[in-house]
């Protein structure tokens, strides 16, 4: 059964089935080819039957009156590839930046991260607690003010620049839990590699499509320009650029019947997959379940009205436009395979007040917040040192390499009663883009009263002046808060940091490294922090990845199983214990501990670049490794877990919150 792959073998399958989409691509183009062809060689023989005074002068310019001419297929072949390959590469490009380039097409507009709109503030808190249970950053979220109808989707390339959008119609006819089915089966579409396959699609259906736009301005042409022409004219040229006008439109829409099934090919039991998932995520059958059954009652439905609908019909959660190929399975049928007890009645349900009164009773303010108890929550007073979390029951290798990208409906409560732990000024602060410039710069700065001095003066001179005194507000906060709660924070922070100016950026991340370096060495923590900001944000910039092409060498994994021996103990003895039994995990031969040392992150760097371009089964043996070595003595310690996290970020293997 497909879903019960693990998120490698779903990361495996999306690359296979994007070289599936290359392969019919190919096929549609080489139709394509031979639909124009054929086209051109009739037109050009009749015309020449029609031309009869002209045939020996028409014969002796272009060539003989056969259909096969290699000339003019050599030329077809050149114009459909520059057109369909054009055209694709076209929307490629416009889509480059992400899924936010897509959402604002889409007509969505960018909430912000501390909106305190009550409808705005519900699904944010969603997104929010569901991207900090998965561990992934928090996407920005996009509203579609204008769409009545339920409807959702995730878009982008990876999941660091991956957004998700809404109708208001979802919003505000879906109860809390029902928001998060739907935002829960859209994450699973990040988690399951399908948003960088469903923004290929967009450029390829594109490139088809062309040929049809094309066939529809040459017929346009064609009949402006008939009226003008002598009747005298007996070479019946008007008549040939009408038919190829006729012709080219008729091939695309043959085209846009091949793009439409190409959608429909691959998307269909994507989504089946991603209603099991967020059944999975949430452990509710009834909220995402409750959410198609409503569409079914609601007057406008899923419908989506802005022009560009169409060309991303594939990627909403439920059907957005009238399609010949279907995209998605149809409702009855999802919902039964969640609902087993669920009875096929919505035509006798279709009445729209009766859903917007379900729907408006289920939402409350206090639902929207999405915190249950206070809304500002409570910390211990600050003190110099942290709090320091007591070590929790270590999973075993197989459930960590399970966990990745399925988080679980604990983890979900987890991240919800984390969020409501931390205190409002953070949360605040780490929703906007100065806060979370000052949130991060806090978290860097050092116990120790002569170092941190150093830290502020570098801050006075080179952050911004508001930046300065965020930072200043929340030193103490950010001192106080558990050690386990910070990198989710961070996690918060990435968003708004992401509307940071080019130079902006560039000054954050020189300070960052100031700030790190202010005491001459490099803790544990600010490795991770800088590890996972920058792991995220540096693309988002302009700044490639570094990823090593050649096969990872066996010290590459030593480093990164050494560095996480050394973080889960002081004892020499246990920490070889904990590397062997990590290496044995990964299924090489012995390897040799490498020390902790003053050069040890640059070579965890190093190692993470090499091991970053693995395969997904290489991966999962990697972290069945890294999950033997921190559970080596049966406890994992909140240093473990930031190592783990920040590891496994840079391998892009979201690691959900251990409960």
């Amino acid at each position: 059964m497909e879903f019960a792959m693990n998120f490698f073998e779903h990361q495996d399958r999306a690359r296979r089935k994007t070289g599936m989409l290359v392969w019919l691509f190919v096929v549609a183009v080489a139709g394509l080819i031979a639909g124009t062809y054929v086209l051109i060689m009739s037109l050009y023989l009749g015309g020449l039957e029609q031309a009869s005074q002209q045939r020996e002068a028409l014969i002796h310019q272009f060539g003989p009156d056969t259909f096969w001419r290699p000339d003019i297929f050599i030329g077809v072949v050149v114009a459909v590839l520059l057109v369909v390959g054009g055209g694709s590469l076209f929307k490629s490009a416009q889509l480059s930046g992400g899924g936010e380039p897509l959402a604002l097409s889409l007509g969505g507009r960018r909430l912000l991260n501390d909106s305190g709109d009550p409808v705005e503030r519900k699904v944010l808190n969603v997104v929010e607690e569901m991207a900090l249970a998965s561990g992934l950053p928090v996407p920005p979220v996009f509203m579609m003010d204008h769409e009545q109808g339920i409807n959702a989707f995730a878009a982008g390339y990876q999941p660091e620049d991956a957004v998700i959008g809404v109708t208001r119609g979802c919003v505000e006819n879906l109860s809390r839990d029902e928001l998060q089915g739907v935002i829960a089966h859209e994450f699973s579409h990040i988690l399951n590699g399908d948003m960088r396959l469903n923004i290929r699609l967009i450029g390829i259906v594109h490139g088809i499509l062309l040929v049809g736009l094309i066939g529809y301005y040459t017929l346009r042409i064609a009949a402006a320009s008939g009226g003008r022409r002598s009747s005298n004219d007996k070479g019946g040229g008007g008549a040939v650029f009408l038919g190829l006008g006729l012709g080219l439109m008729a091939i695309g829409f043959v085209g846009t019947l091949i793009g439409n099934l190409i959608k429909a090919a691959v998307s269909r039991q994507r989504e089946f997959l991603a209603d099991a998932s967020a059944v999975q995520f949430t452990r509710d059958p009834n909220g995402i379940a409750g959410a198609l059954k409503k569409i079914g009652g609601l007057n406008s439905g899923s419908k989506v009205t802005v022009a560009k609908a169409a060309e991303a019909s594939h990627m909403f959660f439920a059907t957005g436009v009238a399609e010949l190929f279907a995209t998605h399975p149809p409702l009855e049928k999802r919902i039964a395979r969640i609902d087993t007890f669920w009875q096929a009645e919505m035509a006798a349900d279709k009445r729209e007040g009766h859903v917007q009164e379900t729907g408006t009773a289920a939402f409350s303010p206090a639902g929207a917040v999405g915190f249950a108890g206070s809304a500002a929550g409570t910390m211990p007073p600050p003190s110099s040192a942290p709090p320091q979390q007591a070590p929790l029951a270590a999973p075993s290798p197989e459930q960590a390499v399970e966990s990745i990208g399925k988080p679980t409906s604990q983890q979900i409560a987890k991240s919800h009663a984390l969020l409501e732990s931390l205190p409002q000024a953070l949360r605040e602060a780490a929703r906007e883009p100065y806060g979370a410039r000052g949130v991060i710069y806090a978290l860097l700065l050092d116990a120790d009263f002569t170092s941190c001095q150093r830290q502020f003066e570098q801050l006075a001179a080179e952050a911004d002046p508001a930046v300065y005194r965020s930072t200043s507000q929340l030193h103490k906060l950010t001192k106080a808060l558990p050690r386990e709660s910070r990198l989710p924070l961070v996690d918060i922070c990435l968003g708004p940091l992401k509307d940071l100016s080019p130079e902006q950026y560039e000054r954050f991340r020189d300070n960052i490294h100031a700030l790190a370096a202010a005491d001459n060495r490099l803790s544990l923590f600010e490795w991770t922090l800088q590890k996972v900001v920058l792991h995220v944000l540096d693309p988002h910039f302009g700044r490639k990845r570094k990823r090593k092409t050649t096969r990872p060498a066996p010290e590459d994994v030593s480093t990164v199983l050494s560095a996480l021996a050394h973080a889960g103990s002081r004892e020499q003895e246990m920490i070889q214990n904990a590397f062997e039994r990590g290496v044995e995990a990964t299924g090489l031969p012995p390897l040799n501990l490498q020390p902790w040392d003053r050069t040890i992150f640059h070579r965890l760097d190093k190692s993470l670049d090499a091991l970053g371009g693995l395969p997904g089964k290489s991966k999962a043996k990697l972290i069945r490794g890294l999950a033997e070595t921190a559970s080596a003595d049966g406890l994992i310690t909140s240093r473990e877990i930031n190592l783990l996290r920040a590891i496994a970020t840079t391998l892009d293997c979201p690691m959900p919150l251990i409960a």
